[in-house]
């Protein structure tokens, strides 16, 4: 039959409720199209068990329609598996194409690129570096800065807190004017992300929430609030080119998105941005410079804040972003006019897809 597509889903990671609700939607999507409509056919799902990192092949002829996906995933993510390595290496790269859908560490992080590239798999996985970039807010904010100067899109004052530098800078963070979000440095989903309007005020409490991203992240981040409202811009990239998607507002009532937000859809919306908007051209024009210095392939989804002197600060880079129903990436999508189907289908028949160069050898 030639070439068909796998996923691998679930992981290791806080985000595994993130990876579940992508792999939903894209096979709900998949199954509720026509037989004949159906632009590419599913080998294997593959599920990584969160609580013992074990790897079990379910192949998707037991799902017959789109409304029992979720009991047929329930009743296959408990059961045994096998060794990563071994599973993921008896994939034939010839007859397989493998999407990822592991969001956060190993699956965004640059873990399970590596491992791609060593397998010579093909698939989602793109470069291990870049993965591993994105994924470091704080390195990435610097890489950024690096490449664009402050009148293009700036960087908000941020520090950067490990273990041992705790009690130095939440002083310094007291000392800065207005507002400060807390947040981790390579955790996505907004998981553990705060705003405290009072940094003096609330000091127990800010430590409180550093202590516990510490449990789950090398390092957590101080950054200065930026007034204003906040912007993301996804992306669809190939050999070709960049295709940028329509830039979507994140309305809240605080004009923050956090944990609370994230995690309960009444307390957010998404508003699609007119292409002829100013702030759209402007958050565009930024993320395809800042897509096309990073080299990235497939998908990403980058997040910003506009202040009302129209100023854009860039937040972060997500590397594999949510593809969950509602969500901010597949609204992006929708208003495009394709489905995550849709995607998928371009990546998979997208020229000169990426591969890890040779090695030279002497």
């Amino acid at each position: 039959m030639g070439l068909q597509v796998s996923f691998i889903f679930g992981g290791i990671s806080t985000e595994y409720d993130s990876s579940v609700s992508s792999l939903r939607n894209i096979i709900s999507s998949y199954l509720e199209l026509p037989v004949n409509r159906r632009p590419f056919g599913v080998k294997n799902i593959y599920h990584l068990n969160r609580e013992n990192g074990l790897i079990r092949t379910i192949p998707l002829t037991g799902v017959s329609e789109a409304q029992n996906i979720d009991a047929y995933i329930e009743s296959n993510v408990a059961a045994l598996g096998g060794p990563l390595l071994s599973t993921i290496g008896s994939v034939d790269p010839c007859k397989e194409y493998l999407v990822n859908l592991l969001h956060g560490q190993f699956g965004e992080d640059g873990g399970i690129q590596w491992l791609a590239a060593l397998l010579g798999l093909k698939g989602t996985f793109g470069d291990p570096h870049v993965a591993s970039l994105t994924m470091n807010k704080h390195a990435m904010s610097l890489f950024v800065s690096s490449q664009l100067p402050p009148d293009i899109v700036r960087i908000p004052k941020t520090r950067l807190i490990k273990p041992k530098t705790v009690e130095h800078e939440i002083p310094i963070a007291n000392s800065m004017q207005g507002p400060v979000v807390v947040k981790p440095n390579s955790l996505g989903s907004s998981i553990l992300t705060e705003v405290f309007d009072d940094p003096v005020a609330r000091q127990d409490d800010m430590l409180e929430i550093i202590s516990e991203i510490l449990r789950y992240d090398r390092a957590a981040l101080l950054q200065e609030y930026i007034p204003g409202y906040e912007y993301s811009c996804g992306c669809i990239v190939n050999a070709s080119g960049i295709m940028l998607l329509p830039v979507v507002e994140i309305q809240t009532q605080r004009r923050f998105f956090g944990s609370k937000e994230k995690n309960c859809s009444d307390l957010y919306g998404l508003r699609v941005v007119d292409d002829s908007d100013p702030i759209s051209v402007k958050v565009k024009d930024i993320t395809n410079k800042i897509a096309g210095a990073v080299d990235l392939y497939n998908i990403a989804r980058f997040d910003f804040r506009v202040n009302d002197e129209s100023e854009v600060y860039f937040l972060e880079c997500n590397y594999l972003p949510g593809l969950g129903t509602g969500g901010i990436f597949p609204t992006m999508l929708q208003s495009a006019g394709m489905t995550v189907i849709d995607m998928i289908a371009y990546i998979l028949n997208s020229p000169n897809l990426f591969g890890a160069k040779d090695h030279i050898r002497v």
